[in-house]
């Protein structure tokens, strides 16, 4: 896509407007040189009455041009500067594709991964939730579908981290390796035989990272609650390996305090009885086991290569095993799902009994063998909009309420994935980790240690290199030096 931006005013970047287009054009990359029959030309300019955005769109589907000015939004919230200019601009571009499309996308302008982080902000600071919910839906041009979902999680949110103090802090652990990948996947995670020969040094190399993190945690004073083993698929390791990679933790991370332990079991040709009960004789006490649809026909689509069958098992062992909680994923917009398809799969889980279910929204990247061929990409994206709201609706009529939510971009039908949980079984890791509210060392190849400071202002990130061979070529350490510096700042 073409984008061309005349904009003088020192608000916003080439990337806002660009994530804009997304919005309408989900299937479109911005390369310096392109041949794409789409473009979009956007003004921000100073006039006498305030900011002033124009927006037209050039399109295999017609054209369209639409403006917006300072004038003709009434703030729900006193603005200023760029919140401004979000506003104009976006409004402006939202009127073109209205009038290109026929519809708004469900969450506005909104271009961010955390919509639910404004709604917090407001809410915390004693904002009236109808104050709240105008500010989505006049300012933002959110749908009161999702504007009711942002408010009910951001609350689901404000709960779980009334509890968690400066000092608490979460471990992630990557575990990088999957016996293969499936087509919609871009996670840094490896699946061939020359790779999985490097398992038993990746494991030794890990070990150490994680003796060195528990020796850090010790001596900051931090006390973590929640341990997330990731991948990847960690089961994918031996019974041998998995009680390496557990005895590790449980020996150098503090563990008194820790509330929940989760392992991603993820793939349910991975998982055994005998694995599982490693898995829960190790301490942990939280497990994913993931279909993304029961419909055989998907799962052939997207080259997941498990059977329906083998996750019907592999639920019914982990149910078996006494976990706390047994969550599960699924994905709205797959190549070869139908409305029935994914409906039947949203009743088979619940049926089942998994007490924590995250609906994610099908988001085609880069690294991601699924392309625009399958047609996912058409710019209403009904099928997947339909999902998505249906399998909230049925949710909450079950019972289960949204309690984490972000976005991607390049999603289909423009959507997001949230976490539903029944009360008590919600995930501390996943709000934390999202809502970047708490200090979360990681160890292992990809995984990013995120430092926030106390007052929440400052956030550092350092990144172990990302591809297994590079995490044991190098040896950066788990970045003590940064860490205590970070600290000594306050």
């Amino acid at each position: 896509m073409k984008v061309f931006i005349d904009n003088n005013t020192g608000y916003l970047n080439d990337y806002h407007f660009k994530s804009l287009c997304l919005l309408y054009f989900p299937a479109e990359k911005f390369p310096e040189q392109d041949s794409s029959s789409c473009s979009v030309s956007f003004t921000l300019n100073k006039t006498a009455n305030g900011l002033r955005a124009s927006a037209s769109v050039v399109s295999p589907y017609g054209n369209s041009s639409a403006e917006c000015g300072e004038e003709d939004i009434i703030f729900t919230i006193p603005t200023a500067g760029e919140d401004i200019a979000a506003a104009v601009t976006g409004k402006a571009f939202l009127k073109a594709g209205e009038k290109l499309f026929g519809f708004l996308p469900p969450w506005g302008y909104l271009t961010g991964l955390r919509p639910v982080k404004r709604a917090r902000y407001y809410l915390e600071r004693g904002f009236r939730e109808n104050k709240v919910r105008r500010l989505f839906e006049n300012d933002y041009n959110v749908s009161s579908e999702k504007t009711s979902l942002s408010v009910r999680t951001a609350y689901s949110e404000i709960k779980l981290l009334s509890s968690i103090t400066p000092k608490n802090c979460g471990v992630y652990v990557s575990v990088p390796f999957c016996p293969t990948r499936c087509d919609y996947c871009s996670f840094v995670s490896y699946s061939n035989n020359k790779l999985f020969r490097l398992i038993p040094e990746y494991l030794e190399r890990l070990a150490n990272d994680i003796k060195r993190t528990g020796s850090i945690i010790k001596e900051t004073g931090f006390v973590p609650v929640s341990v997330y083993i990731g991948g990847g698929t960690p089961s994918f390791l031996s019974e041998e390996q998995l009680r390496f990679l557990l005895c590790a933790i449980n020996k150098y991370i503090p563990m008194d305090s820790v509330r929940e332990y989760s392992f991603e079991g993820g793939r349910p040709d991975t998982l055994t009885a005998q694995k599982l009960g490693i898995i829960k004789n190790g301490g942990v006490n939280r497990i994913s086991v993931n279909p993304q649809s029961t419909c055989q026909r998907v799962l052939d689509a997207i080259g997941r290569k498990h059977t329906v069958e083998d996750f019907f098992k592999a639920a019914s062992l982990a149910m078996k095993c006494g976990f706390s909680t047994v969550n599960t994923d699924l994905i709205a917009g797959l190549p070869e799902d139908t409305f029935d398809t994914f409906s039947k799969t949203l009743d088979d889980v619940i049926n089942i009994g998994f007490e924590n279910i995250t609906v994610h929204t099908l988001s085609i990247k880069n690294a991601s063998e699924i392309k625009n061929e399958y047609g996912a990409f058409d710019p209403v994206g009904r099928l997947a909009r339909e999902c998505v709201s249906y399998a909230g609706n049925t949710l909450t009529e079950r019972g289960y309420d949204p309690y984490y939510l972000y976005r991607q971009k390049r999603t289909v039908g423009n959507g997001e994935n949230t976490g539903f949980s029944l009360c008590g079984h919600e995930s501390i890791y996943n709000v934390m980790m999202m809502e970047e509210s708490s200090t979360v060392f990681a160890c292992g190849a990809g995984a990013i240690t995120k430092l926030v400071s106390v007052d929440g202002t400052r956030i550092e990130r350092i990144a172990f290199p990302k591809y297994p061979f590079e995490y044991l070529e190098r040896d950066d350490g788990i970045g003590e030096d940064r860490i205590h510096l970070f600290l000594l700042k306050g």
